[in-house]
């Protein structure tokens, strides 16, 4: 058993509190006009509706900002947000309209409001100017700090040349930059193009604290030293089972709501566990013989339909849509399993099991899809494609070869481009996770397998059925739910899971 050692010093960043606490808050919505603000830009409307200001599209006009008429140096700012599934805005803090920029086009820092799969809300973007400035490629605790369908907070801390943003509390952006040190602040109804029906975004319990030009932002180590030496489970560590009598269980995935997803596949049904309750209940019915699903950072499900040939997403409660179901003209063999990259695309298998007559394909295959819906074939010399996982720094792909009793790692060059393929480790694996620490953890020949991220053996954990998919969850992310065959199992281990955060 080979002893991993891994130091992760983590530092949190506050203002002086005690000057903080002299300044007063002041409200920049007095929740029934819009007195105070000007709009420019294009001609969405803004109205006020329930102590809230509304931006509502309007089709064929370009980005619309509603401006405060006052300009701000240093400052804290907060508000809440909700914004349509559908719509991109933000909030533009620093902004300026000069009539000799571009024709006094409103430019300056956007704070964004990201709905999307890639879910970027709260980074830094320099609008009609330098373009992304603090992304969260990097910042997956951030990314999934967003809420779908619900009010989000966000607040901003623009001190000389530093801006934070926090979301829901969590730590997003952190920017050094001299560009602009004053400007208006504005909210933004992004252009639509031609899109005819009217989309929303809100905002509201918007509030401002102007500092003083001498305020400083101070750097407070918190610390907090993360120490992981040894094994990722203890010696004496229980597998235990949480429901049985499923035909073939698979595709586990942490929900939004802290509860755990997974199929079974021959009764072609999407069933749910709550740890809360320890109940199991049917969450999608007819789910074309889903397999592998995972819920994206904008709490979308998406899931690969084997039975059906496509891959999906589905809101919590919407209607489900068909992200693909063919490559270059030809019906998909039977999408098994996926992983999110951090830029709002995914990559998944396309293997076929059993019946062969109707393949459409002559290869079994990996495939992009990246956040414009466009798909990709990235690997085609593999022999069944199976399970498939990403680094927690998404550099990597690690994908499993269960014909081929191999596992592969790739290095990713951009999304959807990989290169520099070396063999990890000399099994298979029908489902693959991820800890904090970048060791894999997999289903192979009766046991969890979990290797490091150089391909050493870490352990083998034995489980009453033949294991067939595990992910992280829990609400300290160090729960490692296994489907196997007609049971769902659990175990604790000694580390978080990449991407297995606390339910919003």
């Amino acid at each position: 058993m080979q002893k991993l050692i891994a130091l992760v010093v983590a530092a949190c960043f506050c203002t002086n509190v005690s000057q903080a606490q002299t300044q007063e808050w002041i409200d920049l919505f007095d929740g029934k006009s819009l007195d105070g603000w000007t709009q420019k830009g294009g001609e969405a409307k803004y109205s006020v509706e329930d102590n809230c200001i509304v931006g509502t599209t309007v089709p064929r006009t370009p980005n619309s900002f509603l401006c405060t008429d006052q300009e701000f140096r240093n400052f804290n700012l907060e508000l809440e947000f909700w914004v349509d599934p559908q719509l991109n805005s933000g909030v533009q803090i620093r902004s300026n309209s000069i009539a000799d920029y571009r024709n006094g086009r409103v430019h300056g820092y956007q704070v964004e409001i990201d709905a999307s799969d890639r879910a970027w809300t709260a980074g830094i973007y320099d609008e009609s100017r330098r373009g992304w400035l603090a992304d969260l490629k990097q910042n997956d605790q951030a990314r999934y700090a967003f809420k779908q369908n619900q009010w989000n907070h966000l607040r901003v801390e623009a001190v000389g040349n530093r801006i934070r943003t926090m979301l829901n509390g969590v730590l997003a952006a952190d920017l050094k930059d001299d560009m602009t040190a004053e400007g208006f602040i504005a909210l933004q109804v992004h252009g639509v193009g031609k899109r005819q029906d009217p989309i929303q975004v809100r905002w509201r319990n918007i509030r401002i604290q102007v500092l003083p030009d001498q305020f400083s932002m101070v750097s407070v180590p918190d610390n907090t030293i993360q120490l992981f030496t040894g094994n990722v489970v203890a010696d004496d560590v229980k597998v235990k089972k949480l429901g049985d009598g499923f035909s073939f269980s698979e595709g586990p995935a942490f929900g939004p709501d802290g509860r755990i997803y997974f199929s079974d596949i021959p009764n072609s049904q999407i069933n749910v566990f709550d740890p809360g309750t320890q109940t199991i209940e049917i969450f999608r019915d007819e789910s074309g013989r889903a397999n592998g699903l995972m819920w994206t950072p904008s709490d979308a499900l998406i899931a690969c339909e084997g039975g059906n040939r496509r891959v999906t997403r589905q809101l919590m409660g919407g209607d489900i849509e068909v992200l693909a179901d063919e490559f270059e003209g030809k019906k998909l063999n039977s999408p098994n399993d996926l992983a999110l990259d951090n830029v709002g695309g995914l990559y998944f298998t396309d293997p076929r099991y059993g019946n062969r007559d109707d393949m459409e394909m002559d290869v079994e295959a990996v495939y992009y899809l990246n956040r414009r819906r466009d798909i990709s074939r990235v690997i085609d010399n593999l022999q069944r494609p199976n399970g498939i996982v990403i680094s927690p720094d998404y550099s990597k792909i690690y994908v499993a070869d269960q014909a081929g009793a191999k596992i592969w790692e790739y290095e990713i060059q951009s999304p959807g481009e990989l290169n520099n393929r070396r063999e990890f480790a000399s099994i298979g694996s029908d489902g693959m996770a991820i800890d904090q620490f970048g060791n894999v953890y997999c289903t192979w020949s009766g046991h969890i397998q979990v290797f490091s991220p150089n391909g050493k053996l870490i352990t083998k954990l034995p489980v009453p059925e033949q294991p067939a998919n595990v992910t992280f969850g829990g609400r300290s992310g160090k729960t490692l739910f296994i489907t196997a065959r007609t049971g769902l199992y659990s175990v604790e281990t000694l580390v978080r899971g990449a991407r297995a955060f606390s339910s919003k």
